[in-house]
């Protein structure tokens, strides 16, 4: 081990038993980490990224063995430490902050509570004061306040600024951090990559994060590590791999990140006479037993083979407008209407088990986890089948199978995968999985919900395509659901913009791209991180304060583009 570096793998090969196989999860991976710098691990799902990040602590998953190699931190082998050791090793001098904050922390314990049990484990003073020191660290506000509540009175970001506090509260010499902005809508990922560079220069820990967001390791990584089916393809300075790569891998998650600059736009289609669809007036949303609205005085339109975009961060109202126009909250005030081929208008203002069969069958909404929308102990092929059923698009067995095996196909994916059960599919086909049960319908408007956050680039760009190609092939109406703008600029036609419920800006893709008027819209695009760029966006991103006021109206400045006449937006043609 160099005399510099806290941590070094060499040589590293792990794999698994399945049935009389052994498969290679990591083979001959190598890598040091230093004080104060940060080295990204990259590569697609299954690429064995976290398995290798998570050697550091010693954790293999059950039935996994270390078949060569070595994981030596502070000039120990991980692997060959007694449990005692172990156990002290985690937490004090290597911490773990996992992708997902709110399924790391416990649901009944109060904040303060779990910070000061992660102290006391560690022999650490586990006072209120520190408890605040630690919240105010990672610039939570009114810290002390914050302590007294639970996760889930937390938003994301938030609850991801915890388990950060809780895994730097040891002053670790390691930082692990695996997939931490995944979740996080653009505006909170800026303000969480800046506040870790932050505590890394604050505190000297040498960081390594696990990412298969390019943009984000471009952004705080010294160096990347690419790695294809467990094996090192790439490795050096994040510059040099992202601007001259060599390996063809990592040409690939380049050239499929998306991007909000220098990307070619969709062809324009002649949408202004095509048939209206979907149409919203003023429309107000509640939650049961809210106190205030999750969405005020929303208009949208969607057109026949339309792709409308809304875009916004946790909390702006998106997901609620999606969740109403598919039935699963109510619209408390407005009108929301859908209109079938035969050219009748329906209600969309109940939910969903109070409105025509065929009402229902005409809206499908794909959810954004494939994971919980799925159930485990039915077959793909059951999952397909249940729509065919309830809309009555295929009867008798012979004939479900037939259509089963029709969809499977249309979203790419063999007829085979119908005997399958969720587990036993990587989150991009359980992603297609989700696409091919909305479809078993034969709806005219499809929503997808944050489909691809928990996607790799590749896969992605994968899913993007086949909506595209479904919408074309199809006819269909999407509305696409998102809190990424450059993930949205290659599928949609129009972007809505939705800021505290409200839409603050709405135009044609390439207008709002090329002259974004709203101050919210113009954050948004300023928090974007994308490969190649070095610079971090402002770590107050998050904390930028916009004045809406409740009375502004939406002000038409020409070819379809209208923005609301909030401070600091340009409402001049």
């Amino acid at each position: 081990m160099s005399e510099t570096a806290v941590a070094e793998v060499t040589g590293l090969r792990i794999s698994y038993r399945a049935g009389a196989r052994r498969v290679v999860v990591a083979d001959d991976v190598s890598f040091r980490l230093e004080p104060g710098r940060t080295l990204g691990l990259v590569g697609e799902s299954g690429s064995g990224k976290s398995t290798v990040a998570r050697t550091l602590l010693g954790h293999l998953r059950a039935g996994s063995f270390v078949d060569a190699g070595s994981v030596t931190v502070l000039g120990e082998d991980v692997f060959a430490l007694p449990s005692e050791r172990l156990r002290r090793l985690r937490g004090a001098e290597v911490s773990l902050v996992s992708q997902n904050a709110g399924h790391a922390l416990t649901p009944s314990m109060r904040v303060g509570a779990q910070i000061r049990e992660a102290l006391a484990v560690h022999g650490l003073p586990c006072d209120d004061a520190r408890i605040v020191e630690l919240l105010t660290l990672v610039r939570l506000p009114s810290p002390a306040s914050l302590a007294r509540r639970h996760a889930h009175e937390l938003s994301g970001g938030q609850q991801q600024r915890v388990a950060i506090a809780m895994a730097v509260a040891t002053n670790p010499k390691i930082l692990v951090l695996d997939e931490p902005t995944t979740a996080l809508d653009v505006v909170t990922q800026a303000a969480v990559l800046a506040l870790v560079d932050d505590l890394r220069a604050t505190l000297g820990m040498a960081v390594l994060i696990v990412s298969h967001d390019l943009g984000v390791v471009s952004a705080v990584a010294d160096e990347m590590l690419v790695l294809d089916h467990g094996r090192v393809v790439e490795h050096g300075p994040t510059t040099e791999v992202l601007h001259t790569p060599r390996a063809d891998e990592t040409r690939t998650l380049i050239q499929a990140a998306p991007r909000i600059h220098g990307v070619d736009m969709p062809a324009v289609r002649d949408l202004a006479e095509a048939d209206v669809v979907v149409r919203c007036r003023d429309v107000d949303v509640r939650y049961p037993r809210a106190a205030t609205l999750a969405v005020h005085g929303v208009d949208l339109e969607l057109r026949r083979g339309e792709t409308v975009a809304i875009v916004g961060e946790s909390g702006s109202g998106k997901s609620t407008v999606a969740a109403a126009l598919a039935g699963l909250v109510p619209v408390e005030r407005g009108d929301a209407h859908l209109w079938t081929a035969d050219g009748a208008r329906h209600d969309l203002l109940g939910v969903a088990g109070r409105r025509p069969l065929d009402v229902r069958r005409s809206v499908q909404l794909v959810f954004q986890n494939a994971d919980l929308a799925l159930n485990p102990r039915r077959t793909v092929g059951d999952a397909i089948a249940r729509p065919l059923s309830v809309f009555r698009r295929a009867r008798g067995r012979a004939a479900q199978r037939d259509v089963v095996s029709r969809l499977l196909t249309e979203v790419g994916l063999s007829p085979d995968v119908a005997l399958r059960l969720p587990a036993q599919l990587s989150g991009g086909q359980r992603q297609r999985v989700g696409i091919a049960r909305a479809l078993a319908a034969e709806p005219s408007v499809l929503i997808a919900d944050e489909i691809t956050t928990a996607l790799d680039v590749s896969v992605q760009a994968e899913v993007l395509a086949l909506l595209d190609d479904l919408r074309r092939a199809r006819g269909l109406s999407c509305l696409f659901i998102s809190h990424d703008l450059a993930v949205v600029r290659s599928v949609a036609d129009r972007i809505v913009v939705m800021n505290e419920g409200r839409v603050v800006e709405t135009a044609p893709t390439a207008s709002l791209f090329a002259s974004p008027r709203h101050p919210y819209t113009r954050m948004l695009l300023d928090a974007v991180v994308e490969p190649g760029h070095t610079d971090l966006p402002s770590s107050d991103a998050d904390s930028r304060v916009l004045d809406l006021d409740p009375a502004a109206a939406l002000v038409d400045v020409g070819d379809g583009h209208r923005v609301r006449a909030d401070r600091g937006a340009r409402t001049t043609p």
